[in-house]
């Protein structure tokens, strides 16, 4: 399947095919955006707001942008569940409406941050080459299942990467946007137990922003979230790391920086408990083989 253009609307797959392909002309062209947040009107949850939403497995995703927009009420005199009509009045009011979109329907993330994904992804074998993900809070939701993103951009304020995803980021941009919440958190990992799988890796990324940021916090008591080779701006707050909902399982989390760079990656201040990983994890958790040891990505269309 082929995009261009932007989509204004949710986007969702649900079925079980062996086998997806989701092709936009380039993060820069392609875009699906949509307003949906949690506690809206239409009562909405995290789970069900997000712009783009897969469950399938064997999926690739490439060169689209996923948005976060407000979605405003649609002019009362022509706007139906079902259709608009075309009479010149209602027209009219349309294209007034549309140009007054363009400037006032941003979703208002800057001051009055709620939970708003931009994409929920909670298929196994899931790639994604080349895509945006921009939001404020919740911007991608990296559920479960194994995941490579490779040359992606994601943008937010709050938990802006979170889930129980076992998932490679290689070669991403990870940007903070301006808002009145701050500091922000880029992660929010939340692996629940020692033998769970799951984890966050970020490879040879660039972590880069207006305004400081945490590196994560822990949404489980077995959190793991691993950086490496990564270039950081001065925007990260010396800490580093929030313990946030794991109190008293400090020795349990699994923060590690390794071979970073950049003015952000200083480690002094940073918090005590974070972990310094061996040659031999590190291996471990950078090769490909933690999110593909039976080869799946290789079958796979790649970009």
């Amino acid at each position: 399947m082929g995009w261009g253009g932007v989509c204004a609307g949710e986007g969702g797959d649900r079925r079980y095919k062996s086998y997806i392909l989701l092709e936009g002309e380039g993060a820069q062209k392609t875009s699906i955006e949509w307003g949906d947040y949690a506690s809206d009107s239409r009562g909405h949850d995290t789970a069900s707001c997000g712009t783009f939403t897969s469950y399938a497995s064997n999926i690739v995703v490439a060169g689209i942008t996923f948005k976060v927009k407000f979605a405003a009420a649609l002019p009362s005199l022509c706007a139906s569940r079902t259709r608009f009509t075309r009479r010149p009045a209602c027209m009219r009011e349309v294209e007034a409406y549309m140009i007054r979109s363009l400037v006032q329907n941003t979703y208002d993330g800057y001051s009055h941050t709620k939970q708003a994904v931009a994409a929920l992804i909670a298929g196994d074998k899931s790639s994604l080459y080349s895509c945006g993900f921009v939001g404020y809070q919740d911007t991608l939701a990296d559920l479960f299942g194994r995941h490579y993103f490779k040359g992606c951009y994601i943008q937010g304020v709050t938990d802006f990467i979170f889930g129980l995803g076992q998932s490679i980021y290689e070669g991403c941009t990870i940007s903070t946007a301006n808002s009145v919440e701050k500091p922000g958190f880029v992660t929010a990992q939340g692996r629940g137990a020692a033998n769970d799988t799951n984890g966050f890796v970020f490879k040879r990324c660039n972590v880069t922003g207006p305004q400081a940021t945490y590196l994560g916090r822990a949404w489980g008591r077995y959190s793991r979230v691993i950086f490496y080779q990564t270039f950081m701006s001065d925007i990260i707050v010396p800490e580093g790391w929030s313990v946030w909902n794991a109190h008293g399982y400090e020795n349990e989390i699994t923060y590690a920086e390794s071979e970073c760079t950049g003015p952000g990656s200083k480690q002094s201040g940073r918090v005590r408990w974070k972990k310094t990983l061996t040659s031999d994890e590190l291996r471990k958790f950078t090769d490909i083989s933690y999110i593909d040891g039976e080869g799946w990505l290789g079958e796979q269309p790649q970009y």
